[in-house]
């Protein structure tokens, strides 16, 4: 039986972080935590129990495109893809829900392959949205996932020898790094509003931040990088299912010389080698090999350098019409 998430009640929110936990392909925006981060005035955590057992859970966000609302499970739902019936389960419960709510169109985008996606019932039609329509993703299906050696020698010989070389130098430009668990929210804010002119991308207010320092604090990583007096790059990650996740990275426009954000890369990596964390997620990218004239494309060699064992792609947004009226 389908039920809405009660955040008051402990021992609830307790069990389905524990289930979160167990399953290895849980994205921290399926997440409690960022649930209560998102801003959207109607969203819904639901999860799924059957015999006092939870088989799927599913944080909900309603959009709106050409003036119809839908529901959106970012990086949802949270269960085993690989089990039909629990994807039938799934489906057959949430359309009945959302129909009863006044939806009709679902998309998700979990971590799934294009195997995977033969275990969804035939008798439900969906649509796969494509690859390169940037326009209509909303998230990148080309994920860039840094696998840790435990040797820091060893790992940065997996690196493209410029990454080898620009992050060397820029432990010789006399820069100072921190990690701490504290965010300086001034100034990060004032280098983020600088990174949002110079990518052209509309920034959060700086309350967002705040929000998600108060949900993740205690699996919160904030990273500095200056010189002298001048900051040139942070960064806030978390910690989310034994992965270190580049969440927010901001830079100086001025003073590109001094690699500061090859050193905060190196400082994140390094924290991942002496805590024992395999995976550091840089998130996705949003463009391919070929697309040299893309805004998007520095950003994509910048991880490609990192991810020394390629992308991973996964099957983007997926599209189901069960019928409803929402508007």
């Amino acid at each position: 039986m389908i039920h809405e998430l009660d955040i008051n009640n402990n021992a609830l929110v307790d069990k389905i972080n524990f289930f979160l936990k167990e399953n290895i392909t849980s994205d921290y925006m399926q997440s409690i935590q960022w649930h209560n981060v998102r801003n959207e005035k109607n969203k819904y955590f639901l999860y799924f129990e059957h015999k006092d057992k939870i088989i799927w859970t599913c944080n909900l966000l309603e959009k709106s495109k050409n003036n119809e609302k839908y529901l959106y499970a970012p990086r949802g739902p949270v269960l085993n893809f690989n089990n039909k019936d629990e994807i039938e389960l799934f489906l057959s419960n949430i359309s009945k829900w959302m129909k009863q709510k006044g939806y009709s169109k679902l998309v998700i985008n979990p971590y799934i392959n294009f195997d995977t996606i033969l275990n969804i019932p035939k008798k439900y039609n969906y649509v796969i949205t494509k690859k390169n329509d940037y326009d209509s993703l909303h998230d990148s299906c080309k994920l860039a996932i840094m696998d840790i050696v435990l040797d820091e020698n060893e790992l940065i010989s997996k690196i493209p020898s410029k990454f080898r070389q620009n992050t060397r130098r820029s432990y010789r430009k006399g820069l100072i790094n921190k990690i701490r668990n504290k965010i300086d929210f001034e100034k990060f804010y004032k280098l983020y509003i600088e990174t949002s002119v110079r990518h052209d991308f509309r920034p959060h207010d700086i309350d967002y931040f705040k929000k998600i320092y108060s949900e993740f604090k205690d699996k919160l990583i904030f990273l500095e990088v200056w010189y002298n007096d001048i900051p040139l790059a942070m960064s806030i990650d978390i910690i989310y299912n034994d992965k270190l996740i580049y969440l927010y990275g901001v830079s100086s426009t001025n003073n590109r010389n001094l690699l500061g954000m090859y050193n905060l890369q190196w400082e994140a990596i390094k924290y991942c080698i002496n805590h024992n964390i395999l995976k550091y997620d840089f998130r996705g990218v949003f463009c391919e090999e070929g697309d040299t004239q893309t805004k998007e494309y520095g950003l994509y060699n910048f991880k490609k350098g990192y991810c020394y064992n390629g992308f991973i792609d996964i099957v983007p947004d997926i599209t189901f019409n069960f019928g409803g009226d929402k508007s």
